[in-house]
């Protein structure tokens, strides 16, 4: 498995000599108002990287929390507790694609220095539903053609598309240049439920975090299981 990452990693450096990488900031926004009248909020932001049949997330974690679990980790080993951390929020999620279109998910683990192999059959429960479109475009290219064009002001090269039912809305800010969308919005129409995700395009970071899993060691999802 590992000599399979490192031939993975000698083809993409030599594929980032014909197409550039894009990388973007994405800030995720939700609320949700429940059945006893709670209103729910949520927001956090992502590092979104692709380049040529590759795909990195990574969710963006303040400073001041990253020393609280810090702190909390080395209390755990104190007390010699030994568990299996199933909980990916917070790993790298890495997607690439062959040239016979299969695609390998992993996990990466920055503060363990592992990758995280699942099996394809255990994809859809771990967040990826094997859909190569949505994943590098974060949209569904040909649903977007069949979509309503909206008089929105938009920024230049961008276009503002909705899809609408009697119950529930869409609406994407297109980008058209880097076939992207600048702005995700979702919703209730009684004004219940709404998401927002937007994306900010950024200089892409140096070293590319692929790059510097020479070292990680690859283990099987099923492994933590036990």
């Amino acid at each position: 498995m590992k000599k399979y990452f490192m031939v993975v990693g000698a083809l993409l450096l030599a594929q980032n000599t014909l197409a550039a990488p894009l990388a973007a900031i994405m800030t995720f926004e939700s609320m949700t108002i429940t059945a006893d009248g709670v209103k729910k909020q949520t927001h956090f932001q992502e590092l979104f990287i692709r380049d040529t049949n590759l795909v990195w997330s990574e969710r963006i974690i303040p400073k001041s929390v990253q020393q609280h679990d810090h702190a909390e980790e080395e209390s755990a080993q104190e007390k010699h507790v030994h568990k299996h951390n199933l909980n990916f929020a917070t790993s790298g999620k890495w997607l690439v694609r062959d040239a016979s279109d299969k695609i390998d998910f992993r996990f990466v683990r920055k503060e363990d220095k592992k990758i995280i192999a699942p099996r394809v059959s255990e994809y859809g429960t771990l967040g990826f539903d094997g859909v190569w479109e949505t994943a590098y475009y974060l949209a569904n290219r040909n649903a977007l053609k069949k979509m309503t064009l909206l008089k929105r002001s938009a920024p230049t090269g961008a276009t503002w598309y909705e899809k609408k039912t009697a119950h529930d809305f869409t609406r994407i800010l297109w980008d058209e240049k880097n076939e992207i969308p600048l702005s995700i919005e979702s919703g209730t129409l009684d004004g219940n439920s709404n998401n927002k995700i937007t994306l900010v395009i950024t200089p892409t970071p140096s070293p590319l975090p692929w790059s510097t899993l020479g070292s990680y060691q690859t283990i099987a999802y099923e492994d933590l299981l036990d």
